[in-house]
């Protein structure tokens, strides 16, 4: 079973790389890859960090099916918390038009918190799955002992 203390650091190491990945999109050209990172490969990113720290001693399929929830969903939000704001005041200053649809998002403010509730929720689901994944692979191309 995983600790409360583990518990912390997975969702602050989760929440860092979704406000570096909240950074990255700000570039029009990135913002499916950062987006698609966010969802699918934090998990994997956080499982084996904590294996390489030996927080995780060995890779279970139920630690990694809860530490991909947790992470997917700390990191997209920490990806809205920088991306959006960040988005709406360059739609501000500049006029960028792949920014425009964050502008009318925030004029309907009741939209967007459901909206990165659900996402952040989806994000998790994805990244259980990726952190399944990771188990498995990790299971499959563990060198066995021959005796």
């Amino acid at each position: 079973m995983i600790n409360k203390a583990l518990l912390k650091i997975i969702f602050i190491c989760s929440f860092i790389i979704g406000g570096i990945l909240g950074v990255i999109p700000l570039i029009p050209s990135f913002t499916w890859i950062a987006f698609l990172a966010v969802m699918f490969l934090v998990a994997p990113f956080i499982i084996i960090y904590l294996h390489k720290l030996k927080l995780i001693e060995d890779i279970e399929t139920e630690k990694c099916l809860t530490i991909g929830a947790i992470s997917g969903a700390s990191a997209f939000l920490g990806f809205s918390v920088i991306y959006f704001p960040i988005a709406f005041i360059l739609n501000l200053i500049f006029k960028i038009q792949s920014f425009l649809w964050i502008k009318v998002i925030f004029m309907n403010i009741g939209f967007l918190i459901p909206m990165i509730i659900l996402i952040a929720l989806l994000c998790g689901l994805m990244n259980t799955f990726s952190g399944f994944l990771t188990a498995y692979l990790y299971e499959y191309f563990k060198p066995r002992n021959r005796g």
